[in-house]
């Protein structure tokens, strides 16, 4: 009788279908600059000139909001994404992409030589402006230091690149793999609170 429950128990526990972990989620971001009259990707860790303009490209697997928040060089602060002139429609569907500015306008690189702090922030509930602004204010500010160039990607690639430009991780949660021009930013499981993740933007 023993060997009997033995085997309905093994039996039972066999029929169990285990649980799946849950895919990742992930989000791709791309930097592009105006190079003639045509947008062209750009080395993450491109030093930008001053005028230049910029925008960037992105694409995520799952659905949210978006928003992108600027620390300058100048010391000011400022949510570049979604607001009036860059469009406010920062909702994310799966496997689209989309653009900021979401408007035909673009940023313009201006300020004090140094490293712009770029703030991502992926959320799955809407946010007001100031929620933005305040989950970007707790990185503590990082000195202003001067863009340095490469030599030997400068050589291989013909163009300044500072390697300490380009995307940053702020949570141990992420992951960032630099594929090509593009930062795949992924987390594991489910987006269940906003996360934040930081591209610097070098600009002389």
């Amino acid at each position: 009788m023993r060997r009997l429950a033995i085997l309905l128990l093994a039996l039972a526990a066999a029929g169990q279908t285990p649980k799946r972990a849950q895919p990742a989620r992930w989000l791709d971001v791309t930097l592009d600059r105006m190079e003639g009259a045509q947008w062209t990707p750009a080395e993450p860790g491109r030093v930008m000139q001053r005028g230049e303009h910029v925008r960037f490209r992105f694409k995520a697997n799952f659905a949210g909001y978006v928003y992108v928040v600027n620390h300058g060089t100048s010391g000011a602060r400022a949510l570049l994404f979604p607001n009036a002139g860059t469009g406010m429609d920062n909702a994310v569907q799966a496997a689209q992409e989309y653009r900021v500015p979401s408007t035909q306008a673009s940023f313009r690189i201006d300020g004090p030589a140094g490293h712009d702090q770029v703030f991502w922030i992926i959320s799955p509930a809407p946010l007001g402006e100031s929620e933005a602004l305040r989950l970007t204010s707790s990185p503590p500010p990082e000195p202003r230091l001067l863009p340095r160039c490469d030599d030997s990607l400068m050589r291989a690639r013909g163009e300044c690149v500072d390697t300490q430009a380009g995307p940053r991780m702020i949570s141990r949660e992420l992951t960032i793999i630099q594929k090509n021009e593009t930062a795949h930013v992924s987390l594991p499981g489910s987006l269940t609170r906003p996360l934040l993740y930081q591209f610097r933007l070098a600009h002389q």
